[in-house]
């Protein structure tokens, strides 16, 4: 998958032919874009899916292909202060975007083994 997609209906949310879930934590907020909402990240083969989990219409698609650098940085959270965080950098039809992701739950890298492990 090479697309980077925001705010997709649900049915696009779905697993395709191919697609297998590798892992998924709860509690990951997306700082960069809505930052104070807590989501869930499912990481699979294909992608990485991030939602809100008061609103799943709030959500993005981001293809493997589509990322040009996975790194981590401190991030400023509303939701844990100042913090590590995971940084994806994309390209998709020549605009770059960059995702920020924070762990919730202190104390806990699987975030960024997972990510940067599948990348």
């Amino acid at each position: 998958d090479r697309d980077v997609r925001f705010d997709v209906p649900l049915n696009q949310m779905k697993m395709r032919p191919g697609e297998r879930l590798i892992d998924y934590l709860d509690s990951i907020e997306d700082t960069k874009g809505n930052n104070g909402e807590r989501g869930r990240l499912m990481v699979t083969n294909l992608r990485i899916i991030w939602h809100s989990k008061t609103l799943p219409r709030i959500n993005l698609s981001v293809g493997f292909n589509a990322v040009i650098n996975i790194s981590t940085r401190t991030a400023e959270s509303k939701l844990r202060g100042t913090t590590e965080a995971l940084y994806i950098l994309t390209r998709c039809n020549n605009t770059r975007f960059e995702f920020i992701f924070t762990n919730l739950v202190p104390e806990t890298p699987r975030l960024f083994y997972i990510c940067i492990g599948c990348s």
